[in-house]
């Protein structure tokens, strides 16, 4: 296996549980934008890679590798939303939630000038983010339109990846503020 080969699997390989701790202290608050977004959107596609797999219901290696290699059906963070949409993973508002938080990602990704949450194109842009009820029973998730940027495309991956996990049938703890364990929905996202 060439060089390249090696860091292509290595894109591609999924995570383990050991990656959180690291990816918590690299998403923290002190962590700067461009960092965070890269971070948080990777998170957020590797979730939706999951949930994809979870879909295909094979453990194939060959089959996975054909699929998310360079020229694979799902080879891209496009494709794979697009693949999520077709097989109802995902509804009409997280199906807008993933297109926005794809391009902030490639603004972020590929901006050739000095890029932060506050700059107005990408305000603008996460202004648009929905957030999505992750509870059982259901309620309706407050919408705050005076929440920053940042913090705004933060909770809507977050909700997003929360989702997909439960949607695999993977057992999500989540507790409130009280500390109350709180269940999470599974099935579709909306």
């Amino acid at each position: 296996m060439s060089k390249v080969s090696k860091l292509r699997e290595l894109t591609t390989r999924p995570p383990t549980p050991e990656h959180q701790e690291e990816f918590d202290k690299q998403t923290a608050d002190d962590a700067d934008d461009r960092s965070f977004c890269l971070l948080l959107s990777a998170m957020l596609e590797n979730n939706l890679d999951r949930a994809i797999d979870h879909w295909i219901a094979d453990d194939s290696e060959d089959l996975r590798k054909s699929l998310y290699e360079q020229d694979g059906l799902l080879a891209t963070f496009a494709r794979k939303i697009s693949f999520a949409i077709v097989t109802c993973i995902v509804g009409p508002v997280s199906r807008e939630n993933l297109r926005l938080i794809r391009h902030v990602r490639n603004a972020f990704a590929h901006a050739k000038s000095p890029i932060t949450f506050a700059t107005p194109e990408v305000a603008t842009i996460c202004e648009d983010l929905v957030r999505i009820n992750i509870f059982d029973p259901p309620e309706e998730p407050d919408q705050d339109p005076n929440l920053l940027s940042r913090k705004r495309f933060e909770v809507v991956c977050n909700e997003t990846m929360i989702r997909l996990s439960s949607s695999t049938g993977f057992k999500v703890l989540f507790w409130d503020d009280d500390g109350i364990e709180r269940p999470i929905i599974g099935g579709a996202l909306p």
